[in-house]
């Protein structure tokens, strides 16, 4: 494999106060970079990471802890290092994530400079129904292609067990990863100006 064959690709998710990105806050914000082989789309290694909690403006609700086991006294008096998730995220030729929309909404509202990467989201990019899975959720998927992960809606363990299913082939030979970077997302639409919190 040659040098120009290998590229890199973040994998990555948020966890957050709610849904929806111009009221709720990130959480926790989880990066994994991989390295992969461009010509058969297959996941080399992970060679950087990136995980840290942030404190949101308003307290967490009860049902975000209970759902995600992220606490106030947990992410208290923690923020995001803005410049190292700018050179991450800007250095890579794509950014993947599972139900990519919505962590690419609440990254593009603290990360105005993000929206000329390639996203691809894990997600709606794969045949998951066609190969005869029941739906798309990552446990479902994770469950039938045998892979544990330790906590369910923790973003570092969303990560990395989205990569170990991205790793696994479809029906056809083909890395799963390979498949979800043939099919780019289009990109949204610009709002006002964003603000960092």
């Amino acid at each position: 494999m040659s040098t120009e064959q290998v590229k890199l690709a973040a994998v990555l998710d948020v966890e957050t106060t709610g849904l929806s990105a111009q009221t709720c806050d990130i959480i926790e914000l989880a990066i994994a970079v991989v390295s992969y082989d461009s010509s058969t789309g297959e996941i080399i290694d992970i060679v950087e990471e990136y995980e840290e909690f942030n404190m949101p403006s308003t307290p967490i609700f009860p049902y975000i802890t209970n759902l995600t086991g992220i606490t106030n006294e947990m992410v208290k008096n923690k923020t995001l290092d803005d410049k190292k998730v700018e050179s991450l995220l800007t250095s890579v030729s794509a950014i993947i994530a599972h139900n990519a929309s919505f962590d690419r909404s609440f990254l593009l509202k603290r990360y105005p400079s993000l929206f000329n990467q390639k996203w691809h989201c894990s997600m709606r990019a794969v045949k998951w129904k066609e190969y005869g899975f029941p739906n798309k959720k990552l446990t479902t998927l994770l469950d039938h292609h045998n892979i544990e992960r330790e906590h369910a809606h923790r973003a570092m363990d969303d990560v990395k067990g989205t990569i170990d299913l991205l790793r696994q082939q479809n029906p056809s030979g083909e890395p799963y990863f390979s498949e979800v970077l043939k099919k780019a997302m289009s990109k949204p639409k610009k709002t006002a100006a964003s603000t960092r919190f």
